[in-house]
């Protein structure tokens, strides 16, 4: 894996301009798919912007619905009494998509923008156009 640094932001503006300063940093809250992805030489980050910190885990009641915060564990809303009240098929969802050891450490937020799950893709030695583009596919050919 390469190395990388760490840094822990206070602020969001803090977190956005330390990703605008450096173009290879990445943000990272629990890591669970990120850390993967750069252990198997998929992913690089120089620099990785910790955003545990900012407020972005909480579970708010809104007029046309809930809001789920970016860093909230997914055991967090799975369990949220809310959550289970009015948005049951959230709940149940998120209790049958990982072991609760992921469940209790992966983010909602980077549940949804973790990468793609197929082989090819995960696999550095193979060329994968969604990892990176124009270099071929070796899913084509199987």
């Amino acid at each position: 894996m390469q190395p990388f640094s760490h840094a822990k932001v206070t602020s969001q503006e803090v977190a956005i301009a330390t990703v605008e300063k450096d173009k290879t940093a990445a943000f990272i809250a629990s890591g669970t798919d990120l850390l993967g992805l750069m252990k198997d030489g998929v992913q690089t980050a120089n620099l990785l912007i910790d955003i545990n910190s900012l407020s972005l885990a909480d579970i708010e009641s809104q007029a046309d619905g809930i809001r789920i915060g970016a860093v909230s564990r997914m055991s967090d809303v799975a369990f949220h009494p809310q959550i289970q009240e009015c948005y049951p098929v959230i709940s149940q969802a998120l209790l049958q998509s990982a072991s609760p050891q992921l469940r209790n450490m992966a983010t909602v937020g980077g549940n949804l923008l973790q990468r793609v799950r197929y082989g090819y893709f995960r696999d550095p030695v193979f060329p994968c156009n969604k990892r990176t583009p124009g270099i071929g596919c070796a899913a084509i050919a199987g």
